[in-house]
């Protein structure tokens, strides 16, 4: 062999090798950001937080122009915990489906796909994103079940072949699906510790925990802290008189009316049996009655109904009190609690003893209004 070829030999072989270190740093490359993306994937433990980590974050970390999700739900249970959610644009990045028929149509092997879309999958997986010349669709399954489908999508043509090999993509699916299960299970856990399962308000133990970051809140920015409690008047009654159903659904009903009323930084609770109890930040004595006024005159204008269709109206009696916790000491922050809630709750059986179906007041002990300052007369 001449010395010529030997030469052009070993260059071609050094252009190989440059090759290959190319290729092996860049899959090295690509294999440490799945990796630290599958880190911060597990650490989620919120669905918002894990939806906002793979429709936004997804996009920037990995150069794509399209991050859809597909999430099978047919009882809400992934929707029930998103109610404040606003998904990115553009439109469709995240959508519900309670059938898995578009589902089977993507994947009806159940395995990944890659490549050039064809205009029937385009329209399926990225319907707001026509320009899609290349992408991935990773079926999402948990207990050989499919509960949802991811898509990437790009412009680049080249970016996903039929022709490479994607297990990194595949096990990142498997962990994607795993997190989606353990972030919905995680917050169902959380949400029925918290709250009261058959009104779907706070319960009283949360209550309890609320009112004392309240108190700190407001000793911090010196506002004042109301407290209604609320008491349905007779419900007994409507226990025996149309059932013990229908009284359950008298309570879902008062549940999603007081949320309804309730301004964004409010806390209800259902506290027992009948009674529910109403936190308001930033609310003096006189707003905090007026305040009860109101949603006693809203809730006279309800109309229940019974198992047999019979409607029938009820009443409230209201207890308010109101305590401004920066009079105070923070080791007294337990004690100031404990008395608002007695307050107000003594403020309701005055409102019983009273006749019902009326708002009464009660001041807190020993938290009194800051005094304003006198202006010295010269």
């Amino acid at each position: 062999m001449s010395k010529q070829s030997l030469e052009r030999e070993n260059r071609e072989l050094k252009r190989s090798m440059r090759i290959l270190a190319s290729k092996a740093e860049r899959n090295e490359a690509i294999v440490k950001s799945f990796f630290e993306m599958e880190i911060r994937l597990l650490s989620c433990t919120s669905l918002s937080e894990l939806l906002d980590l793979i429709l936004i974050e997804f996009r920037e970390y990995f150069r794509l122009d399209a991050v859809n999700l597909i999430l099978f739900d047919p009882e809400q249970a992934a929707r029930s915990l998103l109610e404040d959610y606003v998904p990115p644009s553009p439109a469709n990045s995240l959508r519900f489906v309670e059938n898995q028929r578009m589902l089977q149509s993507i994947y009806p092997d159940r395995k990944l796909t890659v490549g050039e879309p064809d205009d029937q999958v385009k329209k399926a997986a990225f319907p707001a994103s026509h320009y899609i010349l290349s992408c991935a669709l990773l079926p999402l399954e948990r207990h050989n079940c499919l509960i949802g489908s991811l898509h990437l999508g790009s412009r680049d043509p080249s970016r996903y072949s039929s022709e490479m090999l994607y297990d990194y993509i595949k096990h990142l699916a498997s962990v994607i699906s795993i997190c989606i299960e353990n972030c919905i299970n995680y917050e169902n856990m959380k949400r029925m510790s918290i709250i009261d399962m058959l009104t779907k308000v706070n319960n009283r133990r949360s209550f309890e925990i609320e009112i004392q970051r309240e108190i700190s809140r407001a000793s911090r920015s010196e506002y004042p802290l109301s407290c209604l409690f609320l008491d349905l008047d007779y419900f007994k009654l409507v226990n025996d008189k149309y059932g013990h159903i229908t009284g359950d659904r008298v309570l879902r009903t008062v549940g999603g009316f007081l949320k309804q009323q309730q301004r964004k930084s409010d806390v209800v609770a259902r506290y027992g049996g009948e009674e529910f109890a109403i936190l308001l930040p930033n609310c003096n004595e006189q707003q905090a009655v007026q305040l009860a006024e109101n949603l006693r005159s809203k809730f006279n204008a309800l109309i229940f109904r019974s198992d047999q269709g019979e409607p029938f109206r009820m009443t409230t009696s209201i207890g308010v009190s109101t305590c401004h916790p920066a009079t105070y000491k923070r080791d007294t922050f337990e004690k100031l609690s404990y008395s608002l809630i007695s307050a107000a709750d003594k403020a309701v059986y005055h409102s019983k003893a009273a006749g019902r179906d009326q708002v009464n007041y009660v001041a807190t002990a020993g938290s009194e209004p800051p005094q304003k300052p006198q202006l010295e007369v010269v």
